[in-house]
C-alpha cells in the first residue's frame, strides 16, 4: 500500500523498490490513495505494477488501472480475446477509460498546490 486512506501513512515505495529490484523481485504497490496526492515515478522508484481506481481521485466510480511495466509478464485474468494486450477478455469500457484518463490527468497537475489547499 503507497498511502494509508485512515492514518496517511506514505510507505517508502522508492526504497522497497530498490530492494525488490536487487533481489530480482516483482514489485507491486497499490496507490490508490496516493494517485493525485504523491508524485509517482514508476521507473525512478523501481514499480513492475501500481494499481489504481479512478473513483479515488474524482474520476468515474468503476474504472481502474493495473500498470505493467513492460517485460513484466503475468497470467491472463479472463481468457479469449484480444483486448488489452490480449492480458483480458471482454469489451473494454471506453467511456470511463477516456474519464479515468482526464481524471488521472487534472489529478497530477500541479500536485504541490493541490496540497498546499
Amino acid at each position: 500500500m503507497f498511502a494509508n486512506n485512515e492514518i496517511g501513512t506514505i510507505q517508502p515505495i522508492a526504497e522497497i523498490g530498490k530492494i525488490a529490484r536487487e533481489k530480482g523481485i516483482y514489485f507491486h504497490t497499490d496507490a490508490v490513495q496516493a494517485v493525485g496526492n504523491v508524485e509517482i515515478d514508476v521507473r525512478g522508484m523501481n514499480i513492475d505494477m501500481l494499481s489504481l481506481a479512478g473513483h479515488k481521485f474524482y474520476g468515474p466510480k468503476g474504472v481502474g488501472a493495473l500498470y505493467i511495466r513492460k517485460g513484466v509478464k503475468i497470467d491472463n485474468l479472463i481468457h479469449g480475446g484480444g483486448q488489452e494486450r490480449k492480458r483480458r477478455a471482454g469489451t473494454e469500457n471506453l467511456p470511463g477509460i477516456v474519464g479515468l484518463a482526464k481524471a488521472i490527468e487534472l489529478a497530477t497537475t500541479n500536485i504541490e498546490e493541490h496540497n498546499k489547499k
